[in-house]
C-alpha cells in the first residue's frame, strides 16, 4: 500500500512511518519541515493549511494516517482547517482509508461515559481547550465525509516501548487508565489502514494487561 503520514514529524507519526516502512509499505513521511522520519521512506514537505499541498501529498495514496494536533507552533485551528482540505482532496484521489488520532479527553454526542471518564474530559478540556475544540472540529468534518475514517482515541500517552496488547473499544477510560506508547497507537493506526475495520468508528485504545 502507498500510506501518506501527515504530521510525520510528530510523536505518534514518527513511529506511524516507522511501522509503516517495517510493514514493506510505501511510504509518504509529510511534515512541515520536509524531512523524512524514517530510513525507506520519502520525505514530503506539506504545511496542511495549504489546499494544494495536502491535495499533491494524498495523490495516488492508498491510505492516511493523520497525526496532526494543536502544538505551540501550529495554531490553535491547524486540524480542522487541514482536515476541511484533507476530506476534499482523499474524496477526490478516492483514497480508501482515512485513520486519525484525537484525544480520549474529547467527548462525542454519541459517547456515553462514566463519572471517572466525565472528569478526565472535564479536566481536559479546561487544560487544553484548543486541542479539544479542534479535535471536535475533526470529528465533524470527517462525519460529514464519505470516506472510510476511522479515529482512535488514546487516553495519556507515553514513549515506552511498545507493548504490543493494544486494544480498541467503545468504553470510555477512566482515571485509572494507562498511558498508551505512542508505538501502539501507530500500530494500531496502520492495522486499521491495512485491516479494515471500525468505520465511521471513533474507538477508545487501551493497553491491556
Amino acid at each position: 500500500m502507498r500510506v501518506v503520514v501527515m504530521g510525520a514529524a510528530g510523536g505518534v507519526g514518527r513511529r506511524a512511518v516507522e511501522a509503516a516502512v517495517a510493514g514493506g509499505h510505501t511510504v509518504v513521511a509529510a511534515s512541515r519541515a520536509g524531512t523524512a522520519a524514517a530510513e525507506g521512506a520519502e520525505a514530503m514537505s506539506v504545511d496542511v493549511r495549504s489546499a494544494d499541498a495536502v491535495e499533491r501529498a494524498v495523490r495516488d495514496a492508498d491510505a492516511v494516517l493523520w497525526c496532526i494536533g494543536v502544538t505551540r507552533s501550529s495554531g490553535p485551528d491547524v486540524g480542522r482547517v487541514g482536515m476541511a482540505h484533507l476530506v476534499g482532496a482523499a474524496t477526490r484521489a478516492e483514497v480508501g482509508r482515512v485513520v486519525t488520532v484525537s484525544g480520549a479527553g474529547v467527548t462525542l454526542p454519541s459517547d456515553r461515559k462514566g463519572a471517572g471518564a466525565r472528569f478526565v474530559s472535564g479536566l481536559t478540556k479546561r487544560l487544553a481547550r484548543d486541542l479539544v475544540t479542534d479535535k471536535e472540529a475533526e470529528h465533524a468534518a470527517l462525519l460529514a465525509s464519505s470516506l472510510g475514517w476511522t479515529e482512535v482515541r488514546p487516553p495519556r500517552l507515553s514513549d515506552g516501548d511498545p507493548t504490543g496488547r493494544w486494544q480498541l473499544t467503545l468504553e470510555a477510560p477512566g482515571l485509572s487508565a494507562k498511558p498508551v506508547p505512542r508505538s501502539d497507537v501507530a500500530a494500531a493506526m496502520l492495522s486499521l489502514a491495512v485491516e479494515g475495520g471500525w468505520e465511521h468508528q471513533s474507538p477508545f485504545i487501551t493497553v491491556g494487561g
